[in-house]
């Protein structure tokens, strides 16, 4: 691939971050070092004018180029030369600000965070559903039910639940004898 002037200054500026600022001297050094290879592009199509007497009158780098240099170019080069020498003096004075660096702990926690958020969220949206599942399954009668993890002396885990009948403990038998009384006496009605 054949490298331009204008390449070398789009790489350039590729090393600028979103700011318009380095984000380390090395960058700014890359950046520095491309605009040097387009100006030796410029150097290299330069053909010696009468005012140059040799090819070593003109200087070799880039921050060597005074108003006075500009003699010692084509005038077709001379707009290339300006943009080259601008740039270099605005690269130079541009700030290095390195990022900041990446906090693994506040990522760590916001994490923690977001899954102890969403834990609770399905927790309560399983709650909900099942309070709403006791109503119609008790037939509207204020019923809880309270479950417990339990262990026996025989380390056999299971879920134990204990039934409330507006806030009195109640045998599950007897919650849904009574259930099943109302369904009936509200068939009976018509309802």
């Amino acid at each position: 691939m054949a490298h331009t002037v204008q390449n070398f200054v789009d790489l350039a500026m590729a090393q600028l971050q979103d700011d318009q600022t380095f984000s380390a001297k090395a960058h700014q050094k890359e950046a520095l070092d491309y605009l040097n290879r387009a100006y030796s592009l410029v150097r290299g199509q330069n053909n010696l004018n009468s005012t140059c007497e040799s090819r070593w009158d003109i200087p070799y780098d880039l921050h060597q180029i005074r108003d006075r240099h500009f003699a010692m170019f084509k005038v077709e080069h001379h707009v290339a030369l300006k943009e080259l020498v601008s740039l270099r003096a605005i690269f130079k004075f541009i700030e290095v600000v390195k990022p900041a660096p990446k906090n693994d702990a506040v990522e760590r926690k916001a994490a923690e965070v977001t899954k102890e958020v969403k834990n609770l969220l399905e927790m309560r949206t399983a709650q909900y559903n099942r309070a709403i599942d006791l109503g119609r399954l008790f037939n509207y009668l204020p019923v809880s039910v309270s479950p417990h993890h339990v262990t026996n002396q025989y380390n056999t885990s299971f879920i134990r639940c204990f039934y409330y009948l507006d806030g009195k403990m109640t045998p599950l038998n007897i919650i849904m004898a009574a259930a099943g009384q109302l369904e009936r006496e509200k068939e009976k009605q018509g309802v």
